[in-house]
């Protein structure tokens, strides 16, 4: 593939020609097919990534990562077609669905993307008065004034890669929940990447719950063999008042290819958002979670899992806003970084002046099982009120010799044993999900990946 021709300045990468190149290619295809509300939103984000560009790592958030193997790509733009047309694609992912170890029979409820694009031959979903459940280019023609009230509300462009996402993107999942319903079957959400060629691809994904509701979704990122593509997605969450929302995020795409994502959650009063981050794939990942609690009584519980080995890459970054007063918010990362990989945790809370009776709890575990591997880790709190708990803290270790020793000394052989000891480490924290059959696939997944660098040192 040919590279772009860089301009690297301090604190930006300039955007190459290519982009410049392909926005017009995008207003030409679209004139007239999609809301005025969205072109505006691409004119404005476009003139945003000119004047960000992407970050160096002279820019504090990013200062851990250095991205300029994702931008010094010429990527293929991800095809503008309404729906995906290569049966040949469609069959294969097919198969991968039904084989995955993770997203095989989740649910009877999915929805299905290939290069960020529907699928309606693996889509299998139940639109009753109470759930929507469709692509989002559906959407625009059905529901365009409800899609403007949402989308891109509090949707901040933080970075080039913001910017790039609202240009770009071409479909994603709009799931509205009605008031009043409690919905036991999950909703699940399969993004993947084709091995067709290297491809951007720019999910969006819009999740509005109403009042007194409560739902779970679980959203896959996965890969057809060795996908080179870079996936950029964002999902953009919207709580309402009483409703419960449980959101589990996986991610195992091709270690060849890219993923960055971000989600924005908006709590209103009374409501809870429990956050399930599950990342193991992509040769550099990145996670961005910002999470606004706007009504007193809201709890938001972020719970996240990273195993990356060879020299894979991760970055998680989470920000939780205290806005009002009597929230709660309670977050629990653990890494496992095994081989040359490396490992980013940036969490930061903030307490808004007026937000009393705060309450807010932060913790990051990372297990490195080799002297190569490294994790960067930055618990951060910003706090305005004075009546408020918070604790944070975070810690780096290896495989503890005491409790490799005992299980020894009981015959069990060391590679076992330190299976046994890495399983649990990640069960502390898989143990808080309540969907029990994706938390026994995680769990399962995890030491079959353990085995296997086992196997290997």
């Amino acid at each position: 593939m040919k590279m772009a021709e860089l301009v690297v300045k301090k604190n930006k990468i300039e955007v190459s020609d290519w982009y410049l190149k392909n926005f017009e290619i995008l207003e030409e295809h679209n004139n007239g097919s999609i809301p005025d509300f969205i072109k505006v939103i691409r004119k404005d984000s476009f003139q945003k990534l000119i004047d960000l560009g992407f970050p160096t790592q002279k820019v504090e958030d990013w200062k851990y990562t250095n991205i300029l193997p994702i931008v010094e790509k010429n990527y293929k733009l991800s095809n503008l077609t309404e729906t995906y047309k290569d049966k040949s694609v469609i069959e294969r992912s097919k198969d991968l669905i039904n084989n995955d170890p993770i997203v095989a029979d989740l649910s009877s409820n999915q929805i299905v993307f290939i290069d960020g694009h529907f699928v309606e031959e693996l889509t299998r979903v139940q639109n009753i008065d109470e759930i929507k459940i469709v692509n989002l280019k559906k959407a625009f023609k059905e529901n365009a004034d409800l899609i403007a009230q949402y989308l891109n509300k509090y949707n901040q462009i933080e970075n080039g890669f913001n910017a790039l996402n609202n240009i770009f993107f071409n479909d994603g999942v709009f799931i509205l929940i009605k008031d009043n319903l409690v919905e036991d079957e999950p909703i699940v959400v399969i993004y993947i990447q084709s091995d067709n060629q290297e491809q951007l691809i720019n999910p969006r994904n819009l999740i509005v719950i109403g009042k007194n509701s409560k739902v779970r979704i679980i959203e896959t990122y996965i890969s057809l063999n060795d996908a080179k593509s870079f996936t950029n997605t964002i999902s953009e969450i919207f709580v309402s008042e009483n409703s419960f929302l449980e959101h589990y995020k996986f991610q195992n795409e091709s270690l060849s290819g890219f993923h960055i994502g971000k989600i924005q959650a908006h709590l209103e009063r009374n409501s809870n958002f429990t956050s399930h981050n599950l990342s193991f794939g992509s040769a550099i990942g990145r996670n961005d979670i910002n999470i606004v609690l706007d009504g007193e009584g809201a709890e938001s519980h972020m719970y996240g899992l990273y195993f990356v080995k060879d020299k894979q890459h991760i970055d998680n970054h989470t920000l939780v806003d205290h806005a009002k007063p009597h929230c709660l918010s309670n977050e629990f990362y653990k890494g496992i970084l095994a081989e040359s990989s490396r490992g980013v945790f940036n969490g930061k809370i903030i307490v808004r002046k007026g937000a009393q009776k705060t309450n807010a709890y932060q913790s990051n575990k990372n297990l490195l099982l080799s002297g190569n591997a490294k994790i960067d880790t930055k618990p951060q709190l910003e706090i305005f009120a004075d009546d408020v708990r918070c604790t944070h803290g975070a810690t780096v270790g290896q495989v503890d010799d005491d409790s490799l020793f005992y299980l020894r000394a009981r015959g069990i052989d060391e590679k076992t044993a330190k299976s046994l000891l890495v399983n649990a480490f990640a069960n502390d924290v898989l143990s808080n999900m309540t969907f029990e059959p994706l938390r026994d696939k995680i769990s399962d997944f995890v030491t079959k990946q353990m085995n296997e660098i086992l196997q290997k040192n």
